[in-house]
């Protein structure tokens, strides 16, 4: 998720912007998941969500994670975007939730 006011403030979007206007003006673009394999899923799914991650809205998020059979979230707000490069409790509480754990 990247807002309008980035390509104004941001020097490495700057020269972006006008491509950036291009492609936020488009409306038609292909399904972007494929909803009956995610809602057949057979492989165990786990994810974090955080809270006020500025780049990833969590109410998109959950609705995509709920999409997806048998996928289990951790909704936290310990941590923003970069919660596993940050923490590495972050990844063993999903290795835990995958294992059955959590």
């Amino acid at each position: 998720m990247v807002y309008p006011w980035q390509f104004e403030e941001d020097p490495a979007l700057v020269p972006l912007r006008g491509a950036a206007q291009v492609l936020a003006a488009r409306t038609e673009w292909p399904a972007l998941y494929d909803l009956d394999r995610l809602a057949a899923n057979e492989v165990p799914v786990v994810a974090a969500v955080y809270h006020d991650d500025m780049f990833v809205d969590r109410e998109h998020a959950l609705a995509t994670a709920e999409a997806v059979k048998g996928l289990r979230t951790w909704v936290t707000d310990a941590y923003a975007h970069d919660g596993v490069r940050r923490d590495a409790a972050v990844l063993d509480r999903l290795i835990a939730m995958a294992r059955g754990e959590v």
